[in-house]
């Protein structure tokens, strides 16, 4: 028969313990990994919704634009810029930058609206395809929005 000691036990279960407070710290750093990587994944999709949202009032502001003088256009690439937060153009933190293209607003030569928004490295853009009413008073008959992926 073998007799054991009180301190033989607790010597035997150490290593035990160790292996445990290992694994607590393993799956602790797991976890706090993860939950910085979620943090990131949803700030840029914060940004890349801010964009959209941005290159949707770009695109507005051009509507608007036509709606008061049919013949607007303004055909250089980023004709035109507007700032949704201060200085938003300069640093990218908060742009609009919009083109309008010579078009007449008929069926076969409609104006296109381009509007971007970015917010710092994440941009969206939008191209709106405008047909006028040009036999009476030249009313926006249909838009046609879409999302350009490049």
């Amino acid at each position: 028969m073998t007799t054991h000691s009180l301190s033989q036990h607790g010597f035997a279960s150490l290593p035990m313990v160790f292996i445990i407070l290992v694994l607590m710290i393993a799956i602790g750093i797991g976890l706090a990994v993860l939950s910085s990587t979620e943090i990131f994944i949803s700030g840029g999709n914060k940004s890349s919704d801010t964009a959209y949202r941005y290159a949707l009032g770009s695109a507005q502001d051009a509507l608007l634009r036509i709606s008061r003088d049919k013949t607007y256009a303004c055909s250089s690439v980023d004709c035109y810029s507007i700032d949704f937060v201060t200085n938003g153009c300069s640093t990218n933190a908060g742009c609009g930058r919009i083109s309008v293209s010579t078009g007449l607003g008929t069926t076969l030569d409609p104006k296109i609206i381009t509007a971007k928004g970015q917010v710092g490295n994440k941009a969206r853009r939008l191209q709106v395809t405008v047909v006028l009413d040009t036999a009476s008073n030249g009313e926006i008959t249909s838009t046609t929005w879409e999302e350009l992926t490049n």
